[in-house]
Formats: structure tokens, C-alpha cells, sequence
């Protein structure tokens, strides 16, 4: 099977990234021939447009930094950027219809890590390996974008990871410690609830969320039984047999009938997270590194940025669960326009572009994919890896094949609705694995 590779310096990078000395932790022709001379010739040619697809989460939070670097290259270069926002919830399907009709996008985004392999990456990702710009890659972004030892990805996000965030003002007042057992987070939980404030607040109608979840109990099954993402990426596994998954719903489905979700978590967006936390209507997200920023800047009265973070206490977990870096823009190995996407890259990549790109987003600037930026790790981040005696893993959504957040997440809805049970969501998984590794022949 294919597989990227792996992430053998991310703990040191997240060393120097967070300042805890404690962390554990084939080209094708036309690609050979794209060069500096070619870049300039599409760089001069006019009345090109390159379109651009991305998922509605990943775009929308730039949308005013991307349209303004988008702008400033067309007016640069005459090549225009038709930026396209697709549903999260339907982007994978949207973009793999495109990519199967032959209506490809010159650029798209993708998950790195392994959650690339979905794509078809040596059938439709361009190699990108001897593009300027990679020698400016941080370790994590360089190995997160590579595979089979190409570079295929664009990546400007960071490495990030999922936790428990927590408003330290409201643990403060009810004499709350952080949680290190299912135990004592019950404890809490219950505290919290009897005070008349939601323990949780889960954005239970965005299904992806929901598969986030159980994504961070990949690498606390990794750290107790090494080797078992490849045998999962291989298949001889299946994740009904693993019993931290089992453990994890089973207590998962318990924090629901419990109520510590609030009423109706089901009808929770994204977008009334940032309230129900900067409003102290709920104590706890689970949330990335950097979401206490994006509270901070629509609730400045929250003091979100003194928050702090812990690994989720369910099935015995202590492990900080990352990414592979987030995602990456992807060029269209056959696109007819793809110097132009390398002149476009060449121009995100500039440093006084890159530091625009940052500057605008608080939200992943701590930890950059480029050396000649500097990181800015948040209060949470930090606490996450101090809060993590078991040190750090990637989670699922980046190490596991076949793994989607959203079909994953719409099982578990279905378990907290009463109509699967654990072990019935496992099996649903790895039905639907089953069928893309016959398909694949993986």
C-alpha cells in the first residue's frame, strides 16, 4: 500500500514550537519540464483563470486575507483565482465526482497525512518536490505533504492538535482540577451541570465534529499497542477489535444521556460554539490549539486567551493526539494551467506574503509551515502537552486510511440517537473501510 512518511521529527519541532522540554514524543513530463523560465512565461500571459476548491471551514476563516493575496496576484500577474467554498459535509464527494469526470480544479485542498491517500495523489497530485519554496519548509510541513518521497502539497496551516479546552475562570470558582480519569471528569461534569452551566458545548449538528472525537483515540491505541495503525492501514484489523475504541463510545454515549452536551446538542452549530464559550454559557470545547484565539477576537471581555487545555480522559487516554499539519493545497497533475499554479504558489510563498497570511490568521500561527515565520503558541496548546504524561500521537484523521470525520461522525449521531451501539459503530466503520480496500486492491 501507499503510505506517507512519517513523522519522525514532529515531537522535536513541537518542542521548539510550544517551549516544553518535556514532549515525548512519479513526476511526470510535463512536471520535469514546469522550471523558473516557464513560471515567467505564465506569469505574463493574461486572461487565465485558475480555479481553486476548497472545503467551507478551511476557506472561510481566510476569506478576507485570501481574497486580498488572490487580488494582489491578478493585478501582479493578470492570472485570475476563482476561489470555490464547498460544505464540508460534501466536499470529499464534490471533489472526488470532480476529479473522477475529468473536471478536476487546477487547485484543491486536502488533508495531509495519510487522509490524502483518499484522492488518488499519484494519479492526480502534482509533484511539487523541486519547487523553491520546499527548502523553506518547517520538518513537520516538509513530511506532512510528501509522499512516496514527493512533495505534492502547498501547506500554510499548522500542526495542531485536539483537546479539552477549558474556561479557567469558571474551574477557578467551582474549585475544579483538570480531570486525569473518566472518574474524576465525571465529577466535574457533574459539578458544572448541577450549577446550571453546560459542562460541554458540542456542535452536534456538524457530523464531523462528532468523528473528531473518537479520531483522538488513535494514538492512546497506538501508544498501548504499537504497530497498529499499520496493521489498520493494511487491513488486518478491524477497529471493532480494538478495545480502546469500544471503551471510548461506550463512556461517550454515557456523557450524552447524561446531559453534559446540553439540551438538544443535535442542533449545535459551528458558528454558536464561539458564543455558548465567550458568553461563559458552556465550560468546556473540544476544540484545536488555536480556537481560544478565535474566541478571543469576537469576545475580547472573555478572556479566552488565558484558557487552558487537557487531553481527553476517556478509555485512560493522557496522549496529546495531533495532526500531520492540517491541509494543503493541492495542484492538478494534468492541469492545462499548472505553471500558472506554481506562479500562484510562488507568490504565497513570497515571506512579506506569508507574513500578511499569518498576521491575518491568529489561528494558525502557532505553529507555521515556514521557517521565516515566527510561532505563536497559545496558552492552550502549551497546557495540552504539559497536561499529556503520555505523550504524543498522531490521531486518526491523519494516520488511519479510509478514515472521514464526517461518515465516521454521522455513525456516532446515530449511536447518541439510540440507533447503533458501539460496537455497531466500529462495525459500520469497518464495513465501509472494507469496501474502499477491495476497491483499491490495498
Amino acid at each position: 500500500m501507499h503510505q506517507l512518511k512519517p513523522l519522525k521529527s514532529l515531537s522535536i519541532a513541537l518542542i521548539a514550537i510550544l517551549g516544553i522540554s518535556g514532549l515525548a514524543g512519479c513526476s511526470t513530463a510535463k512536471d520535469e519540464q514546469t522550471g523558473g523560465e516557464n513560471k515567467e512565461q505564465a506569469v505574463q500571459k493574461k486572461d487565465i483563470t485558475i480555479t481553486f476548491v476548497g472545503s467551507q471551514n478551511w476557506l472561510n476563516k481566510g476569506s478576507k486575507i485570501d481574497s486580498e493575496l488572490n487580488e494582489a496576484f491578478t493585478q501582479e500577474t493578470g492570472i485570475k483565482v476563482d476561489m470555490q467554498v464547498i460544505p464540508d459535509d460534501q466536499y470529499a464527494n464534490v471533489l472526488k465526482t470532480k476529479l473522477a469526470s475529468g473536471e478536476a480544479p487546477d487547485i484543491f485542498m486536502v488533508s495531509a497525512g495519510v487522509g490524502a491517500q483518499k484522492f488518488l495523489p499519484e494519479k492526480y497530485f502534482a509533484d511539487l518536490s523541486n519547487e523553491k519554496w520546499v527548502s523553506r519548509y518547517v520538518p513537520y510541513a516538509k513530511a506532512g505533504s510528501t509522499i512516496n518521497g514527493k512533495v505534492m502539497g502547498f501547506m500554510t496551516w499548522s500542526v495542531d492538535g485536539w483537546g479539552m479546552l477549558y474556561n479557567t475562570k469558571m474551574f477557578e470558582k467551582y474549585h475544579l482540577t483538570v480531570p486525569k480519569t473518566y472518574d474524576e471528569f465525571t465529577k466535574a461534569m457533574d459539578t458544572l451541570k448541577a450549577n446550571n452551566i453546560t459542562p460541554i458545548y458540542e456542535v452536534g449538528k456538524e457530523a464531523w465534529h462528532w468523528g473528531v472525537w473518537l479520531s483522538q483515540m488513535g494514538a492512546l491505541a497506538e501508544k498501548n499497542s504499537p504497530g497498529l495503525y499499520d496493521k489498520l492501514n493494511s487491513n488486518k484489523i478491524k477497529f471493532a477489535d480494538v478495545k480502546e475504541f469500544e471503551t471510548f463510545l461506550s463512556q461517550f454515549k454515557e456523557m450524552y444521556d447524561k446531559g453534559y452536551f446540553g439540551k438538544n446538542p443535535i442542533s449545535n452549530t459551528w458558528d454558536s460554539g464561539y458564543e455558548a464559550m465567550g458568553k461563559e454559557q458552556a465550560a468546556t470545547f473540544l476544540g484545536y490549539t488555536s480556537y481560544q484565539n478565535e474566541v478571543a477576537g469576537k469576545f475580547p471581555d472573555s478572556n479566552a486567551n488565558d484558557w487552558k487545555m487537557y487531553p481527553i480522559p476517556l478509555a485512560g487516554n493522557n496522549v496529546f493526539s495531533h495532526s500531520a499539519g492540517g491541509n494543503m493545497r493541492v495542484a492538478y497533475k494534468d492541469s492545462k494551467n499548472l505553471d500558472s499554479v506554481k506562479a500562484f504558489f510562488d507568490f504565497l510563498a513570497r515571506p512579506e506574503n506569508l507574513k500578511k497570511y499569518y498576521e491575518a490568521r491568529p489561528d494558525i500561527q502557532t505553529a507555521p509551515s515556514f521557517t521565516d515565520v515566527e510561532p505563536k503558541p497559545t496558552q492552550g496548546g502549551k497546557s495540552l502537552v504539559e497536561n499529556a504524561p503520555g505523550g504524543d500521537g498522531m490521531d486518526m484523521e491523519y494516520g488511519v486510511l479510509y478514515w472521514d470525520n464526517t461518515v465516521v461522525g454521522k455513525y456516532i449521531q446515530d449511536m447518541m440517537l439510540g440507533s447503533l451501539t458501539p460496537k455497531q459503530v466500529l462495525e459500520s466503520i469497518d464495513k465501509d473501510r472494507e469496501k474502499l480496500f477491495n476497491a483499491t486492491g490495498k
